[in-house]
């Protein structure tokens, strides 16, 4: 996040969502948090009745279609699947606000596509946030389109001040980001029930196992926040030379535990590329 960024009053931004769904929702949820005004946040989904649901649960604003949600919008989010970017794009350019910025979640759409589907020098920029944003301990990585002002840009990581982290990334590193920041939320989860099942092999009640692990897993990422210390650093205070924690790392090692997380990042990226066709 900018300087000028921590610096911005969101309290007047209007701001409009489409799609407010599986990320849509977790955006507006971290927009609210960082001062966006819940009377100034509309929605609409697929479907009035979708809209109406997202909206109370939200506890924003339901607009009535499209046209009437980008109406003003100082920035409009779309929160719709890659293959329906470009189409709303051609939809709702035209009833734009001057100087409204358009933020896609999407993966695989590029900001030249976007761009060439709207009216010239539209703001446009990517967002590719993770879902814990929804409780502010996310990461967003932002790519700005060439019609971003300085103002603009610090206006959208404004707005996402409270998801976590939001820095600046090129479309070249999005599909890293995305298989760093992304879908690893996805395989951390996996390992934490892995962790847990075995906390359960070993004889401890799931419910007790479940709390160990998440702080554990809690716990090692405030170390690092708090120590500043490189993570390898970190891991050499905490094992002990004949050990049980070395011991642990070593059958890890063995096990190629490291090489399958970073196979797995890999083949993350690997699809995103596939998806936007790199």
């Amino acid at each position: 996040m900018t300087d000028n960024a921590s610096q911005t009053d969101l309290s007047t931004t209007t701001v409009a969502v489409i799609g407010a769904g599986n990320m849509g929702g977790p955006v507006v949820r971290a927009m609210l948090a960082a001062g966006t005004d819940p009377q100034h946040v509309r929605i609409v989904n697929s479907s009035p009745a979708s809209s109406e649901r997202a909206a109370a649960e939200l506890g924003v604003t339901a607009a009535a279609d499209r046209a009437a949600a980008v109406d003003g919008a100082d920035v409009v989010v779309l929160g719709v699947k890659p293959y329906q970017i470009l189409d709303l794009l051609a939809e709702i350019g035209d009833g734009l606000a001057e100087g409204a910025v358009v933020v896609s979640l999407a993966a695989g759409t590029t900001l030249a596509q976007m761009q060439e589907a709207l009216p010239a020098d539209t703001a446009v920029e990517r967002a590719m946030p993770s879902v814990p944003i929804s409780v502010g301990e996310g990461a967003v990585g932002l790519m700005r389109g060439d019609a971003v002002t300085d103002a603009q840009h610090d206006l959208v990581h404004a707005l996402f001040s409270c998801a976590g982290v939001s820095v600046d990334i090129t479309e070249g590193q999005v599909h890293a980001f995305i298989g760093t920041a992304g879908s690893l939320v996805a395989i951390v989860f996996s390992l934490m029930e892995a962790m847990i099942d075995e906390g359960v092999r070993e004889g401890l009640k799931r419910d007790l196992a479940t709390e160990l692990v998440q702080q554990t897993v809690r716990g090692a990422t405030g170390l690092l926040r708090e120590s500043g210390q490189h993570v390898a650093v970190a891991r050499g205070t905490v094992t002990s030379p004949g050990g049980t924690t070395v011991e642990g790392l070593a059958e890890f090692e063995r096990r190629g535990g490291r090489a399958a997380i970073a196979s797995a990042m890999q083949a993350a990226a690997d699809r995103s590329k596939e998806m936007a066709g790199d």
